[in-house]
C-alpha cells in the first residue's frame, strides 16, 4: 500500500498533478531513501533558493538516493497556533513543489515526499495533522532545542508514543550529553523511539565526539536509521559512511540503516531491528590482526 500523501491538494493544479504522479503508486524505482534533509528553498537553514535545492537533489541522486523525503524545521509550539502553522505550511508546500516540478522529469526518476523535523519546544506536541509527520504516516522526526537535552526528555518521547505515533529522534550522536548517553538512549528506546544517526558522523564530519557516539550506538545495535540531514551545501557523505560501515563488517547493518528501514518508514511500515556491529570482525580489522601476528 502506498503511504498517504497529505499536502498535494494545497498546490496549484498543474504542480499538484505532476507531484501526484511522482508520489502515487507502488512503482518505486530502486535506490536509497533519504528521509531527513532541508531542501525546501527559503524556509529554514537549508536550501536558500530553487537553484540550490535542485542542485542538492542532483547531489543526493549521485549518492544513490532515489526517494527524497525532505524535512524543513518546525517548532512544536507553532503547531498549536493553527493560523500561523497553516500559513507557514502553505509556504513550505509551494516552495517544495516548485522543486518537485523542476525535478520530476529527471532521469533516472526519483520520488519526492514531504515531512517536518519538529523542534520539541513544548512537552506536549500536537501531531494529529498528517502534515507534521513523515510523509503523513505514523513516524515523527523530532529534535531537542539547540542540541541540548531538557530534563524529562523521555517523558516527551513517551507522550508522542502514547498518541500512537513513532518518534524518530534526529542525530542522536550530536547532542550535548551530561555524562554517558547510553542510559538516556535506553530510556528513549523503551519510551518507543527510533534512533537516527547522520551519515556524516560516521566519517567524522561533526567532530570526534559525534563520530565516537555514532559508532558506539551502532556497536550496541541501537541505531535504527541513518540519513543525510543534508542542508543543500557541501556533501551528504552517504557513500563514504556506507563504505566505512561495510568495511567494518557491517554490510547487513548498512543495508538496513540506509535502505531497508528508511524504505519501511516511507511506507509507514514497522522497522526491522539492526544487529549490533562487531567491528573486530571487519576485513580491515582482520587484516590488521594478521600483520600484527595475531
Amino acid at each position: 500500500m502506498s503511504p498517504p500523501v497529505a499536502t498535494v491538494e494545497a498546490l496549484d493544479p498543474h504542480t499538484a498533478t505532476r507531484a501526484a504522479e511522482v508520489l502515487a503508486g507502488d512503482g518505486v524505482p530502486p535506490g536509497l531513501v533519504d528521509f531527513h534533509s532541508h531542501l525546501v528553498p527559503g524556509v529554514d537553514d537549508g536550501a536558500r533558493d530553487l537553484g540550490e535545492a535542485v542542485r542538492a537533489v542532483e547531489t543526493l541522486a549521485a549518492e544513490g538516493v532515489r526517494h527524497v523525503l525532505t524535512t524543513p524545521h518546525l517548532d512544536a509550539s507553532v503547531i498549536a497556533r493553527p493560523e500561523l502553522f497553516d500559513r507557514q505550511q502553505l509556504e513550505v508546500e509551494e516552495a517544495w513543489f516548485s522543486v518537485v516540478d523542476a525535478c520530476v522529469d529527471r532521469d533516472p526518476p526519483m520520488s519526492f515526499h514531504l515531512g517536518r523535523e519538529i523542534l520539541l519546544d513544548t512537552a506536549s506536541p500536537q501531531l494529529s495533522d498528517p502534515r507534521v509527520r513523515l510523509n503523513g504516516g505514523p513516524y515523527v522526526l523530532v529534535e531537542f532545542p539547540r542540541l541540548n537535552l531538557p530534563a524529562g526528555s523521555e517523558d516527551v518521547i513517551g507522550h508522542i508514543s502514547g498518541l500512537g505515533y513513532r518518534p524518530v529522534i534526529a542525530h542522536v550522536e550530536r547532542y550535548l550529553y551530561q555524562g554517558d548517553p547510553v542510559p538516556l538512549w535506553d530510556e528513549w528506546r523503551h519510551s518507543g523511539a527510533a534512533l537516527q544517526v547522520n551519515a556524516a558522523s560516521y566519517v567524522g564530519r561533526y567532530g570526534a565526539a559525534a563520530r565516537e557516539l555514532a559508532w558506539r550506538a551502532l556497536e550496541m545495535g541501537w541505531v535504527d536509521l541513518a540519513a543525510s540531514d543534508y542542508h543543500a551545501r557541501g556533501r551528504p557523505w552517504i557513500t563514504q559512511a556506507r563504505e566505512e560501515i561495510t568495511a567494518a563488517g557491517g554490510a547487513a547493518q548498512e543495508r538496513l540503516l540506509f535502505d531497508g528501514n528508511p524504505r519501511s518508514l516511507l511506507r509507514g511500515e514497522p522497522l526491522e531491528p539492526v544487529a549490533a556491529l562487531d567491528r573486530n570482525q571487519g576485513p580491515w580489522s582482520r587484516m590488521r590482526r594478521f600483520f600484527r601476528g595475531r
